[in-house]
């Protein structure tokens, strides 16, 4: 699952693929090395970022415009099955762009849709997604700024589960403690491109016709694939960093001796120690 290199170059990658091992975060090392993986993975990300995204939009059409409202039982099943689609599809793609990201054998990428749908811990996904949502409209109704520290916090919950094979609430858990050390670094990479980018759906027209439908796809298919893989490969950038810096010895300290963070040891160490493209990149171009 993780590519394998001379122990030089896994030296070189140890500090997160950023630069180092230092305490700093760098948000301009972070977006350099997402811009290196998007010139790597980039339309791969994007083609999945686009079907997604037009496989949830179809799917919102179809729910607000041909479902009768006045069944209750119909127009509750409608809204559950959008919610569940546009569930599923947040979580395909950011497992996508982890394991794309994380899985290099000398410069060889060798993930597929068939292989990331077949794998990914799903439950374990979808049960973070709906427990941070369900944090954060707590913490939302609450005072607001509960609700706004807990959608920080969480930020890098999937990608932990993925690179660190962690249960839910360890990945919690583990994700508030990567993140509170670098909040609002992290609500500058993270949160504010995501509020943003949620905006991008207010600007299509109401589904009254053909061309306004067309009008939406290209809208919710183009706008929001482009946003969600630039933020994608920013949030997978950024947790490896995060990782990278809780595991660095503190100076004077030998590295055998680097505090691992909280929770239970992970299972698949060497991927947070190997992002795919950071340090190493190769010559030619990237197999799909």
């Amino acid at each position: 699952m993780t590519g394998r290199r001379s122990g030089r170059s896994r030296g070189k990658r140890h500090g997160g693929g950023t630069g180092g091992s230092g305490s700093a975060l760098g948000a301009g090392a972070i977006v350099a090395a997402a811009a290196r993986a998007g010139r790597r993975h980039g339309w791969r990300v994007l083609a999945v970022a686009v079907v997604v995204c037009m496989v949830t939009a179809v799917m919102e059409i179809v729910v607000d415009e041909f479902v009768d409202r006045a069944s209750l039982p119909l127009s509750l099943l409608a809204d559950l099955s959008a919610s569940g689609v546009s569930i599923l599809g947040a979580v395909f793609l950011s497992g996508f762009v982890t394991r794309l990201v994380g899985r290099t054998d000398d410069g060889s990428d060798s993930v597929s849709v068939r292989e990331v749908l077949r794998t990914l811990p799903w439950a374990r996904l979808v049960g973070a997604d709906l427990l941070v949502a369900l944090l954060v409209v707590a913490g939302l109704i609450a005072l607001v700024i509960p609700g706004l520290i807990a959608i920080n916090l969480f930020a890098v919950v999937g990608p932990v589960i993925e690179i660190e094979n962690r249960p839910v609430i360890a990945a919690l858990r583990r994700s508030a403690h990567l993140v509170r050390r670098h909040f609002w670094m992290v609500a500058l990479l993270v949160t504010l491109p995501v509020a943003v980018a949620a905006e991008i759906d207010t600007l299509a027209p109401h589904p009254s016709s053909v061309r306004a439908i067309l009008a939406i796809l290209a809208i919710r298919g183009l706008g929001e694939a482009l946003a969600e893989t630039a933020i994608g490969l920013i949030l997978v950038k950024l947790c490896y960093r995060l990782i990278a810096l809780d595991r660095a010895p503190p100076p004077g300290q030998s590295s055998a001796k680097a505090p691992a963070g909280p929770g239970p040891t992970a299972k698949a160490p060497s991927l947070a120690t190997a992002p795919a493209d950071d340090q190493a990149e190769p010559t030619g171009p990237a197999s799909t």
